[in-house]
């Protein structure tokens, strides 16, 4: 009887153990890492300053948010070229923080536009990751709400409102980054990460280049441009007179509550019209300081906002008060009239 040999057997089983080792290695290498497994489960974000459609949409971004605080940081500058790049601001910026009066597009859109805009300046700064689907949507608001923005520059041009072309022009860029943005929504399969400070960098330059564009209108503006008008004269059309009333509306407030003196007033129904009452309002400015504001500014109720007035721009206490300065101006009670400015 003979017996096997067990040790051919080990061996042999050792050298399947070993033969299978190169396998199990290759299939661990093959296997995703678990940071890269986590990324695809999540859509494939990446950060927006690692995404394609970010090197548009950030400076965007910083355009809008360096238009909306031009006017509450300018406007504290007491020089004349800084008031009146602050007064152009006011034209696109919001009510708040600067104080804006826009009429380039609605205040909301406005809003909207710049609420998508600190979101998307927070997020870069943050580094959190955004799916692809997310970067087109805010694309999407940037590029139909800068739109309407970037329409405007039709009635600026139209209304020889020179003074605003450094404004229409900021309008325009963000406009062309916000579409390039969204044409480079899809991000690449190999995102990277961000530092968050340096993918923000680009919107404070963008800030910085809304300043230096609206001092340098501001700058050359003042060249030829006295009391209000343009190098074409008077601004012509409803825009002209929203214009001037976006670069009144700050003294205005300052003033509210108070009764004024009223020496012009227009119910303004055509194109016409206006570039009528925008020449006989700045006739005005040759006597005494004024402000060009619309009916609804007012707290009587006959004035509604299709009639635009001409005030003093000097505030009193009372009604009397008013009507007293009017005789000591050698103005007739039926051209002086006092109004009170809404609080």
């Amino acid at each position: 009887m003979t017996t096997s040999d067990p040790t051919p057997t080990t061996d042999n089983r050792g050298k399947h153990a070993r033969s299978d080792e190169p396998e199990e290695v290759e299939a661990a290498e093959e296997r995703p890492a678990p940071e890269k497994r986590r990324r695809l489960r999540l859509g494939d974000g990446q950060p927006i300053g690692r995404h394609p459609a970010g090197n548009s949409l950030l400076p965007s971004a910083g355009l809008l948010l360096g238009l909306f605080l031009a006017p509450a940081l300018l406007g504290r500058l007491d020089f004349d070229v800084f008031e009146r790049a602050a007064r152009a601001a006011r034209s696109a910026a919001t009510r708040w923080p600067g104080g804006g009066e826009p009429w380039f597009w609605p205040n909301w859109v406005a809003v909207l536009a710049g609420i998508v805009a600190v979101l998307l300046i927070g997020v870069a700064v943050a580094g959190v990751r955004l799916p692809d689907p997310v970067v087109a949507v805010i694309a999407v608001v940037l590029v139909v709400t800068t739109a309407r923005a970037a329409w405007s520059t039709l009635a600026v041009v139209n209304a020889r409102l020179w003074d605003l072309v450094p404004v229409a022009l900021i309008c325009l860029l963000a406009f062309g980054l916000a579409v390039s943005g969204l044409a480079h929504w899809r991000a690449p399969e190999d995102g990277g990460q961000s530092s968050g400070i340096g993918a923000a960098a680009s919107a404070v330059v963008a800030g910085v280049v809304v300043a230096l564009l609206l001092l340098a209108g501001g700058a050359g503006i003042a060249r030829f441009q006295e009391e209000g008008s343009g190098p074409a004269g008077p601004p012509e059309n409803v825009a002209g007179l929203l214009s001037i009333r976006a670069a009144d509306v700050a003294e205005a407030d300052d003033l509210g509550g108070s009764w004024v003196p009223q020496v012009a007033a227009e119910q303004i129904g055509d194109d016409e019209a206006a570039t009528r009452f925008s020449a006989r309002h700045r006739d005005w400015t040759a006597f005494f300081p004024v402000l060009l504001l619309r009916g609804d500014d007012l707290t009587t109720a006959d004035l509604a906002d299709t009639w635009w007035v001409t005030v003093a721009a000097q505030g009193f206490g009372s009604e009397g008060e008013v009507q007293q300065w009017c005789t000591d101006s050698g103005l007739a009670a039926s051209e002086c009239i006092p109004q009170r400015l809404r609080d």
